[in-house]
């Protein structure tokens, strides 16, 4: 199974939509309010495609049947021994226009035991001809689709350099603090030398990056 790289937070800006004045009938008439603006639909983060947090790992099977049928027969289930989660994943090809063969993770929590997570991996490992100039359309393709999702403003976070060198190239959360993280790792080297490996952009969406659904040892138990 893939290495995952640890998330972040991210969001976009949201708009408002104006309905215009009606036009004025023959006879002339007092002023008419204009009409109040539109709210904007509250964005909620549900899962990816099919696959909604809250199902169960049966569920999520029949998810990946739904949105990718040729993968269906090729679910490898893995356990995280240090999480004592439960992990799906299928090799899903061109994903996104371009970026060759990725990798779909469906996480199952270790309490809950239904989707807390579900990340979505391009290049290193999985894909060792992965192009920087790949990563980096893909990257900018989703960074500009999500700007225009509805997250909550003072939680986005774009174009971030971390200390490791890779760069957070969105996050946000939803109103329900389900968040989006798009994380791009393997594009540049030290010193001048160019990275070695394939470049690796990394999407994942966390039902709770607060109090995650993995194995934790607890207050007194030593």
């Amino acid at each position: 199974m893939p290495q995952f790289l640890r998330l972040l937070p991210l969001a976009t800006a949201s708009f408002l939509v104006f309905a215009h004045p009606t036009l004025a009938q023959q006879q002339p008439a007092p002023a008419a309010r204009p009409a109040a603006p539109a709210a904007a639909e509250e964005f909620k983060l549900t899962g990816f495609r099919s696959a909604n947090f809250g199902m169960t790992a049966d569920q999520v099977r029949q998810a990946i049947r739904r949105d990718f049928p040729a993968a269906a027969d090729k679910i490898e289930t893995t356990e995280n021994a240090v999480e004592r989660t439960t992990v799906l994943s299928i090799q899903v090809n061109e994903l996104l226009p371009n970026t060759g063969q990725g990798v779909v993770a469906y996480v199952i929590g270790y309490r809950s035991k239904q989707l807390v997570q579900v990340t979505v991996t391009w290049g290193g490992g999985i894909n060792p001809n992965f192009k920087p100039e790949q990563a980096l359309g893909a990257a900018r393709q989703l960074q500009g689709y999500f700007a225009g999702q509805g997250y909550k403003p003072d939680t986005v976070v774009a174009n971030a350099q971390q200390r490791d060198g890779s760069i957070i190239v969105f996050a946000g959360d939803d109103a329900q603090r389900r968040r989006t993280l798009l994380v791009l790792a393997n594009v540049t080297g030290q010193d001048g030398k160019p990275p070695e490996g394939a470049p690796v952009l990394q999407l994942s969406y966390i039902r709770d990056p607060q109090t995650p659904d993995v194995f934790q040892i607890r207050r007194g138990d030593f």
